[in-house]
């Protein structure tokens, strides 16, 4: 595996086993575009004083000491935006929002290893909470760490068992190369009580799983092997089937919220939760609307153009936590030779933010 980090955005190849007579490793090509929200102006002198008058007005309203962090931060004022989100804690301790944001301020300062105590601690002062865990395996996540999110994910299940919280375990195990990730994903697909928006997805992963395993087995010409994995692929009952041009995955760490993926296609047709299934064939599985997710995109053969690949914060319900921090994984030639993963981390702070997270070019030719 090949890992490069840079702040706002990890990027992670993953090589599938050799198989003879590759398609599409050109054809399709990925590119980061951004990870948090750049919509928003710069803020002025003047608007930066209104925000500090109400934080003074009122040191416990927690909207205005995020949009003073927040503007500060925009502003590139990292020494005023650190004193004010460390003020922030120091009257809301238990606020993951504001030990994030502390958190990242001090990635942005190259303060490596403070960032890491800050970030610990969100776990520290709240030691069997389920959204600590997994804000926490966010930002792991997020800085290359897969084994520390693992190990935060596993406390987490064990303080609740929560599927969702399975299917993400099983996705970084995925990504280690741990033979646990097929068993989890299995006994997600098995159990009759998990919602299809989980058992689908996890139905995919392990199709995807097999496909690797069938590609190895034709590079030893073990046609037994092969027919046997044939037979488990059809039993998935998959969509696109393994070998698709492009598939996406959205997941995000906050409980009770709405995330949503969507796709604009080369002829101009965006692909969404309410308008799943575009003329070319592309389409969106499923819209969770609880946290979470997973959410799903698949192009079994791509048209020639750009796919352009967002995400958008349609909501959250009363008392969730309400930034919401996730990866867009995209898979081009799924279940080739050439196939090849790459993730993109994102950041969204409010309702209705939005990011455009990759791009996705697609050249002429193939199938």
């Amino acid at each position: 595996m090949r890992t490069t980090f840079a702040f706002g955005c990890l990027f992670l190849v993953f090589a599938a086993p050799a198989r003879a007579e590759p398609r599409g490793s050109t054809r399709l090509t990925v590119s980061a575009v951004e990870s948090e929200p750049r919509h928003r102006a710069r803020p002025s002198a003047a608007e930066i004083d209104a925000l500090r008058e109400a934080v003074t007005r009122d040191p416990k309203l927690r909207d205005a000491r995020f949009e003073l962090t927040r503007a500060l931060m925009a502003s590139g004022d990292w020494d005023g935006a650190e004193r004010a989100a460390a003020s922030w804690r120091e009257h809301d301790a238990y606020n993951l929002v504001v030990v994030r944001l502390l958190g990242d301020i001090q990635t942005e300062r190259g303060e490596q290893d403070q960032a890491q105590r800050t970030y610990s601690a969100i776990v520290e002062l709240l030691p069997r909470d389920v959204q600590a865990r997994r804000a926490l395996a966010t930002v792991l996540k997020q800085a290359g760490d897969l084994e520390g999110a693992r190990e935060q994910l596993l406390a987490a299940l064990d303080i609740a068992s929560d599927q969702r919280t399975a299917f993400e375990l099983a996705d970084v195990e995925y990504r280690l190369g741990l033979p646990e990730a097929a068993n989890r994903f299995q006994a997600i697909a098995d159990a009759p009580d998990v919602p299809e928006a989980v058992r689908y997805p996890a139905r995919q992963r392990l199709g995807q799983l097999a496909a690797h395993d069938r590609l190895a087995a034709e590079v030893r010409g073990d046609t037994a092997r092969v027919a046997e994995l044939d037979r488990r692929i059809a039993e998935l009952g998959l969509h696109g089937g393994i070998e698709n041009d492009i598939k996406v995955f959205l997941t995000w760490d906050t409980d009770r919220t709405d995330i949503d993926l969507w796709v604009t296609t080369p002829s101009g047709e965006t692909v969404k939760f309410d308008h799943r299934e575009a003329r070319d064939g592309e389409q969106l599985f499923d819209d969770v609307t609880t946290g979470y997710g997973p959410e799903s995109f698949t192009a079994h053969g791509a048209t020639p153009g750009v796919y352009t690949v967002g995400v958008d914060y349609f909501g959250a319900r009363p008392g969730a936590f309400t930034e919401a921090r996730g990866e867009v994984i995209v898979v081009l030639d799924e279940g080739r030779k050439s196939e090849r993963r790459s993730v993109y981390p994102y950041r969204l702070f409010v309702e209705k933010d939005h990011v455009t997270a990759a791009r996705i070019s697609v050249a002429p030719g193939g199938a």
